[in-house]
């Protein structure tokens, strides 16, 4: 067996295991325990699978993917084919023919990605990549636990994955558009304007090239702006959908000029490879990828600077936030220029609307002390190939116990979040990608939130506290039920980071799972009574967000594509609902009480299982 057989077969067990999972814990598959904690799933298709796997305090499977077996007619063999197996499930997961094809070409772009990533993780342990700078670290990550297939970009062939994928960590360089005013969507920061924009990602000889460029085109600065676009997407999308403004000379091509600009683990956000205290980027890649296209929503970009500017001066003015250093990774600015065509569409397909545009925002660099370092929170579930996590490495460099440094994490990350929450009615989908920690010899001491594109949403009702939130940003921010926002916090982030890094910490470091989210609800708590104190009316906040209740919905988003296809929509796709979940941090609560009261203790739902 030669090594590529060998990476691949790794890469299509892992993505295999991990689907399993997930599609059992949104209930698409059933698992059966028996003995020794192995299970099996079995399907209509008369195909059994089989495996070991530990039912974690979510009521989902931690696979040992070593042990996965594909069972058919009485024989049992190494299950190594992930697409096999969706076809195997395609009659349990209610999948058409049309939906199974295009997930089968999403599951291939995926493999050829974690191929390429096993083999740059190989012989980096996890203290390595714990200490690696995180634009680097980036690079190297596996990404959403959460989505099935995660790397699909459908879209993009092999070319375009080696020269622009996150996996690739090779620089690009943008081109550089002029547009004229009235064409665009934009906004910008106080103490910002677009000449510092452009010294950004240009040296002052390369700003005076441009420049020379366009006065040779007839562009002039007071009736242009400047405007980047990634050359895949200027290649593939702008030339075409924007023919007419280019014909008529109201968008103007400048050529290529700048620093080199590394993809992050987002695709689409770029951060500056030789500058990295100067601005990111993001831009559109209209490529499916992680159940949506990744275009740029023009509703925002109006308002993202005065929005993000509103957030960082609230994160000052409030005590909570204040105390714990909760900082903003602001968008200062941003230009969307709308397809003329495609607007007058209504209910028509969303990634022609968001094709063209661009957003600024804060490097988490700039934002950090001398003594500081910041990594991107998705970064605590990578593991290297021996299975050992980031997270448990930097808990060993911290000289803390696992306990002691997992307190840190929330009192910097959940309190800040739940406090928005609670005061403001402000909801963060605060999956890993959204947060970025910022470490202080290895120990978490604050947060850094971001892209409030489409992730930021408000809670219906009065909320004082919000009051001077900017109108524009009023208008434009989505605003739903108490009920739904909540979901923004225990789904975006415990379900979505907490639910994986507790059950790797207890494989790794013997942590229980109900001592992991007792800490959590211990700091929840304290923050609590704190804030009770100081302004009684939030025993009220606390009840409308209650984090504590016994029993929460449980948020499928794998059956969403499984359900609607690959059809175009007017809008992103909406999350089903499933079964109830217990809450692990009830659960917590209770053992305590059980201790507390010296009454015999009783399992868990998920230790009662198996």
């Amino acid at each position: 067996m030669n090594i590529e057989d060998l990476y691949w077969r790794q890469a299509n067990r892992r993505l295999l295991a991990k689907s399993l999972a997930e599609l059992c814990y949104e209930q698409a598959l059933v698992p059966s325990p028996g003995k020794d904690g192995v299970c099996r799933v079995s399907l209509k298709s008369g195909v059994d699978y089989r495996f070991r796997a530990r039912l974690t305090i979510w009521d989902w499977l931690y696979i040992d993917v070593a042990s996965l077996e594909r069972v058919y007619n009485g024989r049992a063999a190494p299950a190594e084919d992930a697409a096999q197996f969706f076809i195997d499930a395609a009659a349990n997961l209610e999948a058409s023919p049309a939906t199974l094809g295009n997930l089968l070409q999403e599951l291939a772009n995926s493999l050829v990605a974690d191929v390429t990533l096993l083999q740059k993780q190989k012989g980096l342990d996890a203290g390595t990549l714990a200490q690696l700078p995180d634009e680097q670290l980036q690079c190297l990550l596996d990404g959403h636990p959460k989505a099935m297939v995660n790397k699909g970009r459908i879209g993009w062939g092999a070319q375009e994955f080696d020269a622009y994928g996150t996996e690739s960590a090779k620089g690009v360089r943008l081109l550089w558009l002029a547009v004229r005013r009235e064409l665009t969507v934009s906004g910008k920061g106080d103490g910002w304007d677009w000449p510092q924009l452009l010294a950004e990602s240009l040296n002052k000889e390369e700003c005076r090239q441009l420049d020379w460029v366009a006065r040779q085109k007839g562009i002039d600065w007071q009736t242009f702006l400047p405007l980047p676009v990634h050359p895949w997407q200027w290649q593939h999308h702008i030339r075409q959908h924007y023919a007419q403004p280019i014909s008529r000379g109201d968008l103007v091509f400048l050529g290529e000029f700048g620093d080199a600009y590394l993809p992050q683990v987002s695709l689409r956000t770029l951060s500056n490879l030789s500058r990295p205290q100067a601005l990111h980027l993001k831009l559109p890649l209209t490529v499916l990828n992680t159940s949506c296209y990744r275009g740029i929503p023009g509703k925002y970009t109006r308002c993202g600077p005065a929005l993000s500017a509103w957030m960082q001066q609230l994160c000052q003015r409030d005590a909570e936030l204040s105390a714990r250093g909760t900082c903003v990774m602001q968008e200062v600015a941003g230009v969307q220029v709308p397809q003329m065509h495609q607007e007058q569409i209504d209910g028509g397909p969303y990634r022609y609307r968001e094709l063209l545009g661009a957003t600024w925002r804060q490097s988490p660099a700039s934002l950090c002390a001398p003594d500081e370092r910041h990594l991107l929170m998705a970064a605590l579930l990578q593991r290297d190939e021996g299975g050992n996590s980031v997270a448990a490495a930097l808990i060993r460099a911290s000289a803390l116990s696992a306990q002691e440094w997992l307190e840190h994490l929330f009192d910097a990350t959940v309190v800040p979040l739940y406090h928005l929450l609670s005061r403001y009615g402000i909801g963060l989908v605060a999956h890993a990608q959204n947060i970025t920690l910022v470490l202080r010899a290895d120990r978490v001491v604050r947060v850094l939130l971001k892209d409030f594109q489409g992730d930021l949403r408000l809670a219906q009702g009065d909320f004082p506290d919000r009051a001077d939130l900017p109108p524009e940003a009023l208008a434009a921010l989505d605003q739903l039920p108490p009920s739904h926002i909540f979901h923004d916090l225990f789904t975006g982030h415990f379900v979505t980071v907490l639910r994986y890094l507790s059950a790797q910490l207890m494989a790794e470091t013997g942590l229980h799972e109900l001592d992991f989210y007792g800490v959590l609800a211990r700091v929840l708590r304290r923050y609590q009574n704190a804030a009770v104190l100081q302004d009684p009316q939030m025993t009220q906040r606390f009840h409308q967000f209650n984090l504590f209740r016994q029993y929460v919905e449980r948020v499928c988003i794998n059956r969403v594509r499984l359900r609607q296809g690959y059809d175009d929509s007017a809008a992103r796709p909406v999350p089903i609902i499933g079964g109830k979940l217990h809450n692990p941090l009830w659960l917590a609560e209770q053992r305590q009480r059980t201790q507390d009261s010296n009454e015999p203790e009783t399992l868990s739902p998920a230790e009662a299982t198996l």
